[in-house]
């Protein structure tokens, strides 16, 4: 747990649950190298945490962290790297078009120009 001190004393608890370190270990070895194992972590677990449904049986203390591991150590989870073309291919889909520019046209302001996010 993490306490956050004020001057009239503690403000706010957070409760940190850490991944079960069994499970990085195994995950590591699987994966190869520590900062591909967390990408491909952070990205399932942004997965789960917007609703999608996990590879593996799950027990309810196990936290997203725990079920992606636990789906890269079961084989359930596979990852490569992109492509050049796919690449290219993840650029223009990642350019947002505002949806007010039409009425920012008709308005007679100036366009909104487009922009890029990239990840």
């Amino acid at each position: 747990m993490i306490y956050s001190p004020t001057a009239q004393g503690v403000r706010s608890v957070t409760i940190i649950f850490p991944m079960k370190v069994e499970l990085i270990e195994k995950a590591v070895e699987i994966v190869g190298d520590n900062q591909l194992l967390v990408n491909i972590v952070s990205k399932r677990v942004q997965q789960l945490n917007h609703g999608a449904d996990p590879y593996v049986v799950t027990t309810p203390e196990m936290q997203c962290g725990d079920i992606a591991l636990t789906e890269i150590i079961q084989g359930k989870l596979v990852w490569r790297e992109q492509t050049d073309e796919e690449q290219e291919g993840v650029s223009n889909e990642n350019t947002e078009v505002d949806p007010f520019e039409a009425l920012a046209q008709e308005a007679g302001e100036a366009p909104v120009v487009e922009a890029t996010v990239t990840l």
